[in-house]
């Protein structure tokens, strides 16, 4: 089940972050000072091949493999997001549905809702 975890600071003014983990999920998501969701990115499969999906309301949806930088046993390097393939709806949506449960149902909606949208979108080739 995802619980949040809380953040020390926030780095942008008028913008709430939030963090919620699971073994399988981190969820990152922004909020302004009325609640409504900026952006987010929920990480999947974060201790094996992780990857994440990504939306903001300004640049729209994202999907991508987080190289963790750690390729060097002798130099660590920042994680960043590298192209990645198609991204696996059947199993990710029932899987984040499932973790969600006692998070606030405004907010796991609402990523679910965009995750279906991006689906949709892949499906009719746009972006």
């Amino acid at each position: 089940m995802l619980r949040e975890l809380r953040l020390t600071q926030n780095e942008l003014i008028n913008t709430r972050k939030r963090w919620f983990q699971d073994d399988y999920f981190d969820l990152f998501t922004w909020q302004d000072d009325t609640d409504h969701i900026t952006s987010f990115q929920l990480c999947y499969d974060r201790l094996n091949n992780e990857r994440v999906i990504a939306w903001d309301n300004e640049k729209g949806f994202g999907h991508h493999r987080v190289d963790d930088g750690e390729a060097s046993p002798h130099k660590n390097m920042t994680p960043v997001f590298v192209s990645d393939g198609p991204f696996s709806a059947e199993e990710v949506i029932p899987r984040f549905e499932r973790a969600s449960q006692q998070m606030n149902g405004t907010i796991s909606c609402f990523v679910i809702q965009k995750i279906i949208e991006y689906v949709l979108q892949q499906q009719l080739g746009t972006n």
